[in-house]
């Protein structure tokens, strides 16, 4: 059975029918597709809840155009069986920090936390000394158990949707990857055999990754 992408729900619950499809998709509900129901009826609750809170007037903050655009875009190309998609919360970036007096535009590290389920993934990227080139490192640790990694998960570097570099978190739950860029970067993370969890990194200064 055909399932229409959620770009086309969001179009079809905003009751916008630029490719005059609706009747096709409404067809496709009554014929008991349950996985279009459910993004459908997903859907339909952010838009209720968006005109509820009046929020239609104000610009999404851009960290969360991000991540949506990133869950749509990988659906297609993550690296793991996907099962299970997942994109991370952002909880933090030390980038929207207030940075003392005399300290302004000299931070070079940027320190991001992301959270999914019991999952948490730290990150931080900063400059390699004497190079152009930038290292992204992190870690994956268990919420429930703060003081241990979460070792052997396979991770992928993409970027624009394609497969950059590939690794495993070490036996602390560590991680790396080189980088010459810092936009429209994300990890995926393969943990167990049907959830994998994408980190969408919020844009940087460059404009391509490589290992």
């Amino acid at each position: 059975m055909k399932h229409f992408p959620a770009e086309d729900w969001i179009d079809y619950v905003r009751q916008i029918d630029g490719r005059g499809q609706r009747a096709a998709m409404q067809k496709h509900l009554d014929e008991g597709c349950s996985k279009c129901l459910e993004t459908m009826n997903i859907w339909r609750r952010i838009v209720t809840l968006a005109k509820d809170q009046n929020q239609n007037a104000f610009e999404p903050p851009a960290v969360a155009v991000h991540a949506a655009r990133a869950s749509f875009a990988l659906r297609k190309v993550v690296p793991f069986p996907a099962g299970q998609l997942e994109v991370a919360r952002l909880l933090f970036d030390s980038t929207l920090q207030p940075v003392a007096v005399g300290v302004r535009g000299s931070v070079a590290v940027r320190h991001l936390l992301y959270k999914s389920g019991e999952v948490c993934i730290d990150v931080r990227t900063q400059p390699k000394p004497g190079s152009d080139s930038m290292v992204l490192i992190g870690q994956l640790h268990n919420s429930t158990k703060p003081d241990r990694g979460i070792s052997g998960i396979p991770v992928s570097l993409l970027c624009d949707g394609d497969t950059v570099s590939r690794g495993r978190t070490n036996d602390v739950g560590e991680f790396d990857f080189g980088l010459t860029a810092l936009d429209h970067l994300q990890l995926a993370f393969g943990v167990g055999s049907n959830r994998t969890i994408i980190v969408p990194i919020p844009d940087g200064e460059s404009a391509r990754g490589l290992t």
